[in-house]
């Protein structure tokens, strides 16, 4: 699909991604039927649900994902060939109008639980990296995830988060916000978060 009217270009990329974002959301649901427990532990999280589910063909059939491809742990370069930060998931639409090695969404995981500790984390070490721009924002649209592993109450804990705005796009799910943020050399962006929780399944 080629867009040539400018007017169109952020309406295509914020449902592009609301569309990767809501498929995300059912494989977490099919994680919370497939498995048993789960262990404790950011990457193990990630990792099953790269594994298993965005690079498992079958589930990229079932839930229309083929001209997506999905990475995890790739290494962003800076001008002097540094590696600066590692994105968790790296999503490239291989069908985008949007032709460029930097064409690409990034999607942050972390750790949620009933301590601010880990509240501060999903900040400093996530949501922070976007506005340091450790890592790009091609399309100036990223997201990213909140596994709870404890019990928490979601609405308020999302109170902690200044910038969340409550906005709801994926069907019977009620803790999906976007917060917008000025990067340190004056980009306007979005970031998309969606809090996922796994507090049932972790032991």
């Amino acid at each position: 699909m080629k867009i040539n009217n400018p007017k169109y270009v952020t309406y295509y990329i914020d449902s592009n991604f609301e569309f990767i974002l809501t498929q995300i959301y059912k494989c977490y649901q099919k994680m919370l039927v497939d498995y048993d427990f789960i262990e404790n532990n950011e990457n193990k999280i990630k990792n099953k649900l790269y594994k298993d589910y965005l690079n498992n063909q079958n589930i990229r059939e079932e839930l229309g994902l083929n001209q997506y491809l999905f990475k995890t742990e790739t290494g962003m370069i800076d001008e002097n060939y540094n590696e600066k930060g590692y994105s968790d998931i790296e999503v490239i639409d291989l069908e985008g109008s949007f032709k460029s090695t930097d064409a690409f969404y990034i999607i942050e995981c972390k750790r949620l639980d009933n301590k601010n500790s880990l509240n501060n984390k999903y900040i400093t070490e996530g949501i922070n990296r976007f506005i340091e721009e450790k890592y790009p924002t091609h399309y100036r649209v990223n997201g990213m995830l909140g596994f709870v592993v404890k019990s928490v109450d979601l609405k308020e804990n999302s109170k902690h988060f200044s910038d969340f705005q409550l906005y709801q796009f994926i069907d019977n799910f009620d803790f999906s916000y976007r917060s917008n943020h000025i990067t340190k050399t004056e980009k306007r962006i979005t970031l998309y978060h969606l809090m996922l929780d796994f507090s049932g399944k972790i032991k």
